[in-house]
C-alpha cells in the first residue's frame, strides 16, 4: 500500500510521526479528507486514555484489539469511537447551521456591486458642506 500524502494541517496539530494515525482515526470517525477544521476531534480521539475497564491486546496476527475486562467483551475498534463521531456529527451541523445563517444575512445585507467599491459619501459631503464648514 502506497504511503498516503499527510496534509500540512495533520503534521501541524501532531508530531510528523502522528499525523498518519491521526488521519486514519478521522476516516473511522467520518471526518472527510477536506475536512481539516476537524481534525482536532481526531487528535483529541488520538490522545485520549481508554475508558476504564478497557485495555488493548493483539491478536495472532498483531493487530490490536480491546477488551473489556468488567463485560469480557473485546472489539477490534476503539470503545470511544461512538463518542468522536457524534461530537463530530454535532459539531458538523453547527458548522453547517452557522455557514447557512452567514449567507442569508449576508443576502439580506446585500452586497455592494463591484462598481460600489469606493466608499460612499459621508452625509456632510453630500450636503455640499465640506470638512469645518
Amino acid at each position: 500500500m502506497p504511503a498516503e500524502h499527510v496534509p500540512d494541517d495533520a503534521s501541524d496539530i501532531v508530531g510528523e510521526h502522528e499525523a498518519e494515525d491521526v488521519l486514519m482515526l478521522a476516516t473511522l470517525i467520518g471526518i472527510g479528507a477536506e475536512e481539516h477544521e476537524f481534525l482536532w476531534i481526531a487528535k483529541e480521539a488520538y490522545q485520549a486514555d481508554l475508558p476504564a475497564g478497557w485495555d488493548i491486546y493483539f491478536d495472532e496476527e498483531g493487530k490490536h484489539f480491546y477488551y473489556n475486562n468488567d463485560s469480557n467483551v473485546s472489539t477490534y475498534e476503539h470503545p470511544s469511537i461512538e463518542f468522536y463521531r457524534k461530537l463530530y456529527h454535532d459539531f458538523k451541523i453547527k458548522d453547517e447551521e452557522f455557514r447557512k445563517r452567514q449567507e442569508e444575512r449576508e443576502l439580506a445585507i446585500g452586497k455592494p456591486d463591484e462598481e460600489d467599491d469606493a466608499a460612499p459619501p459621508s452625509t456632510a459631503d453630500s450636503a455640499g458642506r465640506g470638512p469645518g464648514g
